[in-house]
């Protein structure tokens, strides 16, 4: 019986502090950008439950990003081509 109480309180005590992570929305992760590339990578090495809401906020975020490699790449090849021409 002392063993099963013992998991018991455990178990309580672990899904309580599970639950206490604040949840930083996609904005707050928009204008936090060198946080979210940390917290990704957290995300993405399992450090932190991948399908948490921060992780999935941080990730819309990152997608809406206009400066991620992408859309940076994009713009480089774009100045290039336009250098080019003159």
């Amino acid at each position: 019986m002392k063993q099963l109480l013992s998991i018991f309180i455990i178990t309580t005590i672990t899904i309580f502090l599970t639950g206490c992570e604040k949840n930083y929305t996609v904005e707050y992760w928009n204008s936090h950008k060198e946080e979210r590339n940390v917290y990704l990578e957290k995300c993405g090495n399992g450090d932190i439950n991948r399908d948490s809401q921060n992780c999935e906020n941080a990730r819309i975020s990152l997608s809406e990003d206009p400066t991620t490699d992408f859309f940076q790449n994009l713009h480089d090849t774009l100045k290039e081509k336009l250098k080019d021409r003159k």
